[in-house]
């Protein structure tokens, strides 16, 4: 087993990695700015300070760091603070205490893709710059965070690039399974354009990829162990750059997204949510995550919603269907 520290532990996708890890065994240490009830019944060791807690000494001994810890707030200094000198610091400090794998969380916002047509996006596609007025303050600051990891990376920490869009699955944080919703259910504006792709991966695909691409899955091959390099799936000890791929599990439309939700809510919500509009319709590469980490989401749209629609409605509605 193996001494992990995972930022975001009491966030979404944090907390669903910190269970996963918990539950396989390996020591966990998470700082976090408030103590959580539940990672202390679980197990973990929380770090008081958040971010600022991730240092070389806290470092001591830990082989793998999951940085999952992301502000997605309008402000852009603040925006700024957390998803990117937060990131600088939790990569130096993984620099300097010599830890063998650091997994940076990020997004597809990150690309600067066109805000119409149908062209493919790939893990090569440029990455949206801070200082435009296009893209949202989350999309601008992941996308500088990620910069940071390819210039700053010294060698001595191998680092991996996880980049998921719309993440399904229950939770009082989750945006598209309990945020979004609650809009909707209000009658609350829902900036979406209908007609657009909506690309989607399950939370516990997302979890799998995580665990694979810091050589943490339980079920692995030791030979899969640790950040692969692409081509022949090898151990990279020092890779030059991050190793990235994007998270997809599908795509299907906004509309699909959306009018899901709405079969879900006990009422019909004041006005349909959305923009009856079609933005961008393409859809990303999903073939890279296979080959650099050896793992492919799998659960699909119609598991996700079940997921959504058993935490909202306390039903439930576990048969897989169709979307």
């Amino acid at each position: 087993m193996s001494r992990v520290l995972l930022t975001g532990a009491t966030g979404f996708v944090g907390g669903r990695t910190a269970h996963r890890l918990l539950g396989a065994g390996h020591e966990v240490l998470c700082p976090v700015r408030r103590t959580s009830e539940e990672l202390a019944r679980h197990g973990a060791v929380q770090l008081d300070g958040g971010l600022e807690a991730v240092t070389a000494d806290a470092l001591a001994g830990v082989e793998v760091v999951v940085h999952a810890a992301a502000t997605v707030g309008p402000d852009l200094d603040t925006g700024t603070e957390v998803n990117v000198e937060g990131t600088r610091r939790v990569l130096a400090a993984c620099e300097a205490a010599d830890v063998p794998t650091l997994v940076h969380v990020s997004t597809t916002s990150v690309y600067d893709r066109p805000e119409q047509g149908d062209d493919p996006v790939t893990e090569s596609t440029p990455l949206i710059a801070l200082g435009t007025e296009d893209g949202g303050v989350y999309a601008r600051t992941k996308a500088e965070a990620e910069r940071v990891l390819a210039a700053d990376a010294a060698g001595t920490t191998a680092v991996a690039v996880l980049r998921p869009p719309a993440v399904l699955g229950a939770g009082p944080t989750s945006t598209w399974g309990q945020r979004i919703p609650d809009l909707i259910r209000t009658g609350r504006a829902v900036p979406l354009q209908r007609g657009s792709t909506f690309a989607f991966v399950h939370v516990e695909d997302l979890v799998d990829a995580i665990l694979a691409a810091g050589g943490l899955d339980p079920d692995a091959d030791p030979g899969d162990a640790g950040v692969a390099a692409e081509g022949n799936g090898a151990p990279d000890v020092a890779p030059p750059v991050p190793r990235t791929a994007n998270v997809v599990g599908g795509h299907v439309t906004v509309a699909d997204y959306l009018d899901a939700v709405i079969d879900l809510l006990p009422e019909r919500p004041p006005s349909q949510p959305g923009r009856d509009e079609t933005g961008w319709t393409g859809r990303f590469s999903t073939d890279r995550l296979p080959r650099l980490f050896r793992v492919a989401p799998y659960r699909s749209f119609a598991t996700g919603m079940a997921e959504i629609a058993n935490a909202l409605t306390g039903t439930e509605t576990d048969k897989e269907q169709t979307p």
